[in-house]
């Protein structure tokens, strides 16, 4: 039996649909436009040569712009379907015009994303003007339909394509205000439009006309172009251009663009690296940037619908930051003002969290080095100061980790080294922590000795129990209410700074689910994270009782015992929730208190604390101590002195240590 040849048969429809053109982008929806009017320059640039930028144009018109199937119609004086184009144009996939970039799918993203294209082209054969005339449509059987070739003596060169009725799924992302248009036209094609030979593309509608080359000239200020280098040797060129703020859509966007064969394939946004969110500032004016990379590099990546290149994203990136590298010197001035503000908030971040200061000797310095251009906050600013702290912190305790697994006995002394060598790090951050931590405390214990008001004779003044509460804890408040560096509870004992709830002064029933009564406990504190916790136990409950100095008249009735073992009395019978209603902690007959009664022991209250079995002097005097078990109570009385006195001494190492 003879071979017989077989051949692969062309399947119109799979094609198209297979183009990478989807409507969910609606970037997709413009392509198509662009395809028609690559085609109208490519024409004229073969009809005229070197004088077509001078001799050669291209219309854009927008027809049925406000209904649901608008069509667009493309007119160019280009060389015309000859022979040769139309060979091409009946071969998609086509080679005819690799040397500028085209993948010969072009007339297929039309049947895309419109009904059917209308193409009527003028060209010349042997001193003859011809008419070649024909529409388009997406089917396998008869793609090409009405088709006529016919002599047109005296008519002018050229070819207008229309585009018509576009499909509902992409004419719904379609701009509805023409300046968009024209704005997406001019960024798409702007390695045309910045370049020294411009051509002349018109878009109009039925009411007005825009010269593109005129209306981006109106709006351009050029920077120059520069040559960089990227991986494997490679070259790239790179155009600066400032657009003013009219040419783009919303906010100010910077723009680097990367074009293959003279066309832009992609874009992105470098306000965000460059830590440019406003407009570049110009005499008044203000300017987006757009930089248009081009080169053999993305001439020959490009992919076959020029939306994308075959670059791994690796690539990609060390192409971006060596643009960026050049854009940032061409946008000195206003980069150079945006990191002057970013120093200018951190001086005064650190002005008011002096504990950082130790990060930053030089301000400006760490603003170029070490924040992004886009942090403008206060808030940002600390949150990158407190991410170095963290990790300043982090390096230290792997460091001690280190210095205690050292083993060697013939060493010298590992502790000894260890504290010098960590000491060396620490000297600039403990002072900078201490004066943001301990001074504040200094300050505090000195603020409530003159408020205690003690005389020479170390007697005091009278103050009200309200003003001393308040100076240690808000009144009336809860945890959710102050932020934990705003109250004082560590001058009674450092473990009740870091109780996760607690309520100053509300009453038990603004308190508890259910019940309450509408005594107001001056300070109860829940869920606690303290060394008073041991695994496997309730959590403790702490009450702290603050009494009028000198207060001497305490009777059956109003006592502090009286007071204490009532509120542990509703607390059990029921149960701590949040003002949302969420439980805050279970209470039950196990569940251990620790309260604490700040007053002056007077005689009257030493009889009450000594039938109350708290009567254990603590050391040093200044107070006494106690437990309570049917009640599962510890219990301190302390007085004011005492109470001044001890959070002195706990601080005083750090006192000495900063000499205050």
């Amino acid at each position: 039996m003879p071979n017989k040849t077989i051949s692969l048969r062309p399947d119109l429809v799979r094609r198209v649909r297979n183009l990478a053109l989807g409507p969910t982008n609606p970037s997709n929806v413009l392509i198509p436009i662009f395809e028609a009017i690559y085609n109208s320059l490519h024409a004229v640039q073969d009809r005229f040569g070197s004088d077509w930028h001078v001799k050669g144009r291209a219309t854009i018109a927008l027809l049925d712009f406000d209904t649901t199937a608008p069509s667009i119609e493309i007119r160019d004086n280009g060389i015309g379907l000859d022979g040769e184009n139309f060979e091409s144009f009946l071969t998609y996939d086509s080679g005819h015009k690799v040397r500028r970039g085209g993948k010969g799918v072009g007339r297929l993203s039309w049947l895309k994303v419109f009904e059917r294209a209308e193409i009527v082209s003028r060209f010349r054969k042997d001193g003859t003007t011809f008419e070649r005339r024909l529409a388009l449509l997406l089917d396998n059987e008869e793609p090409i339909r009405d088709y006529s070739v016919t002599e047109a003596s005296g008519s002018e060169v050229g070819t207008t394509v229309k585009l018509r009725n576009m499909k509902a799924e992409y004419a719904r992302h379609l701009p509805r205000k023409a300046d968009t248009i024209i704005r997406k036209v001019v960024a798409h094609f702007l390695p045309y439009l910045v370049g020294d030979h411009v051509p002349l593309i018109i878009i109009e509608t039925d009411t007005e006309s825009h010269n593109l080359v005129e209306f981006l000239a109106s709006k351009e200020i050029e920077l120059g172009t520069l040559e960089i280098g990227v991986f494997d040797g490679q070259k790239l060129r790179l155009d600066h251009n400032l657009l003013e703020r009219g040419v783009v859509e919303g906010k100010a966007s910077h723009k680097l663009y990367f074009a293959a064969n003279g066309r832009v394939v992609t874009s992105f946004d470098i306000g965000l690296p460059l830590g440019l969110s406003t407009y570049v500032e110009r005499d008044g004016f203000h300017y987006v940037y757009a930089g248009v990379l081009s080169g053999e590099l993305f001439d020959a990546a490009v992919n076959s619908e020029r939306t994308a290149f075959d670059l791994d994203d690796d690539a990609i990136d060390e192409v971006k930051r060596a643009a960026l590298v050049e854009i940032r010197k061409v946008l000195a001035p206003q980069i150079d003002r945006v990191i002057q503000q970013q120093t200018d908030l951190t001086r005064n971040v650190i002005k008011k969290y002096p504990r950082y200061s130790y990060l930053i000797s030089d301000p400006k310095a760490f603003v170029e080095t070490k924040l992004p251009r886009n942090f403008k906050t206060a808030e940002q600013i600390y949150q990158q100061l407190a991410l170095f702290d963290y990790r300043e912190n982090r390096d230290i305790e792997r460091k001690v980790e280190t210095i205690s697994k050292r083993s060697d006995p013939e060493a010298e002394d590992p502790i000894e080294k260890g504290v010098e060598e960590i000491l060396s790090r620490l000297s600039a951050q403990e002072f900078s922590v201490l004066a943001d931590y301990t001074v504040r405390r200094k300050i505090v214990l000195d603020l409530l000795q003159r408020r205690l008001g003690y005389k020479p004779d170390g007697t005091m003044k009278h103050h009200a129990e309200e003003a001393l509460h308040n100076f240690v804890v808000p009144m009336r408040v809860t945890n959710g209410d102050v932020h934990v560096d705003d109250h004082n509870l560590w001058i009674i004992d450092d473990k009740l700074t870091y109780y996760e709830h607690w309520a100053s002064d509300k009453k038990m029933k603004q308190i508890l689910k259910e019940g309450g009564s509408l005594n107001r406990p001056d300070v109860l504190l829940f869920s606690g994270r303290t060394a008073y916790h041991r695994p496997g136990t309730d959590q403790p409950v702490v009450i702290v009782e603050f009494k009028k100095p000198v207060r001497n008249d305490y009777n059956d009735d109003e006592n502090p015992f009286t007071q204490i073992y009532g509120y542990i009395e509703e607390l059990r019978a029921g149960k701590v929730v949040d003002k949302d209603g969420a439980a805050i902690q279970e209470i039950n007959d196990q569940t251990p208190f620790f309260c604490y009664i700040i007053a002056d022991i007077t005689p009257n209250l030493r009889r009450w604390l000594k039938m109350a079995q708290v009567n254990v002097p603590l050391p040093g005097g200044g107070g006494f101590y106690g437990y309570n078990d049917e009640y599962k109570a510890f219990i301190q009385a302390l007085s004011y002195k005492y109470v001044l006195k001890d959070a002195r001494l706990r601080n005083e190492a750090f006192f000495k240590r900063l000499k205050i």
